[in-house]
């Protein structure tokens, strides 16, 4: 090859990964909900520096994973579960398809959740709500789902504005965390330290369970299956493809990071129960007014990731059944507003009760994990009937860690919530 055209492709691949910045940014945006932010923030907190080689392994296998579901995206004539269901039969499939749909139900009600402690906390002072912001909270968000449903059936540009707008409000919040760092600069050799593995020391697991769940998203990554078929990827498109998928795994990890280094540095030591909490993080850069600009941020993020999230469970859902998968499919949209409204009243339901949300939402992130074996299996049993290649090879690699990693932490879930009953 010329200098010539080594030099023009490299410039082409620079360019490329320039342009894979953008979309990361958004696909970080729309996984970066309010449980990610918070079970980042708490950790932290309580950690310290320790953790963070649990959210560098989260990241790296996630983007692994979106890998891996961009191979079966491409490899197969018909939907992962209508592949499966030819050869396990249709009730299996059934089954993966509802806990698929009832863990995107879980990350939907935190996302509820988020929104509604910062409407109470905008209308009455308190996170946990009175009677006015009680009401207030019950509006907005009957408010914010109507809008999302008028949003998957009418015109999409309104929602288009609307998500854009949320990712620069989200963008905002980031960049303070970002400047917020450089102010109180953490300890560098601390912060070095805590990409070695180690133990936990004390503390609570399922919080560290939450953490990763949210970062190694096992059900978001099966969902790219469905986006690589509704973009009609080839394998010629699969190293483009790639690119984008690590920028926006890359840009999530990053945002992860700084937002646990943060907490670690600012609240180490401190109770971390409600967002006004976690808001203090950001008090060296702006003061009081730490918990406004986190709560904005904190319902952007949440905002950003309501509709897609339904969107990912209604279309498992709906393939899992042998109906239509496309998002532009009558059973799709009708599953998805099924999830919307499950979010919504679950989240009403426990506003009302004035349950914790913080807790509650680290909680809800840390038991999607009883369920994504599952998927993981799901994905394994696709990877092994691939067709004879390097890619099947690796992509059974991939598929095997991913079920390994499932597995233990699922088990390890299920231990914490049944050792109370062995005393």
């Amino acid at each position: 090859m010329s200098e010539v055209a080594a030099e023009s492709s490299n410039r082409i691949s620079f360019l490329r990964i320039l342009k894979a910045i953008g979309p990361a940014i958004i696909v970080a945006s729309v996984v970066l909900g309010p449980g990610s932010i918070l079970s980042n923030s708490k950790v932290g907190a309580e950690y310290g520096y320790d953790m963070i080689w649990v959210l560098a392994l989260a990241s790296l296998f996630m983007a692994l994973t979106v890998f891996l579901a961009a191979v079966l995206g491409i490899s197969y004539e018909h939907s992962p579960f209508t592949e499966i269901a030819q050869r396990l039969g249709r009730p299996f499939t059934v089954v993966i398809g509802v806990v698929f749909f009832l863990i995107t139900s879980c990350f939907q009600f935190t996302n509820n959740l988020a929104i509604i402690a910062v409407v109470n906390i905008a209308s009455g002072g308190q996170e946990e709500g009175g009677t006015i912001a009680n009401l207030g909270s019950l509006l907005v968000i009957v408010l914010v789902n109507l809008g999302l449903v008028w949003a998957l059936y009418g015109s999409k540009a309104p929602y288009q504005f609307i998500e854009k707008l949320m990712m620069v409000m989200v963008g905002i919040m980031l960049v303070g965390f970002v400047i917020n760092l450089i102010v109180v600069q953490p300890p560098i050799g601390e912060v070095a330290r805590g990409f070695i593995p180690q133990l936990p020391k004390g503390g609570n697991i399922v919080m560290l369970l939450g953490m990763f769940a949210t970062t190694y998203s096992i059900a978001g990554a099966f969902y790219q299956i469905y986006g690589v078929r509704e973009k009609k990827w080839t394998r010629n498109d699969l190293a483009n493809g790639i690119v984008d998928s690590i920028a926006g795994i890359l840009v999530l990890g990053g945002i992860s990071f700084v937002i646990m280094v943060t907490s670690a540095t600012v609240l180490r030591g401190s109770d971390v129960s409600t967002v006004t909490d976690v808001a203090k993080q950001l008090n060296p850069l702006i003061g009081p007014q730490a918990e406004w600009m986190f709560c904005i941020g904190l319902a952007a993020g949440a905002f950003s990731s309501l509709l897609v999230n339904a969107l990912i469970g209604g279309t498992a859902l709906s393939d899992s059944l042998g109906l239509p998968a496309s998002v532009n499919d009558s059973p799709v949209k009708l599953f998805t507003v099924f999830g919307l409204v499950i979010g919504m009243i679950a989240a009403i339901i426990i506003n009302w009760l004035q349950w914790p949300k913080v807790n509650l939402i680290v909680t809800a992130q840390a038991l999607t994990v009883v369920g994504v074996p599952l998927l993981a299996f799901a994905m394994l049993f696709l990877s092994i009937h691939l067709p004879k290649s390097g890619l099947k090879i690796t992509a059974c690699a991939i598929a095997s860690c991913s079920l390994l990693i499932a597995l233990m932490l699922s088990g390890n879930m299920v231990w914490k919530l049944v050792q109370p009953l062995f005393g």
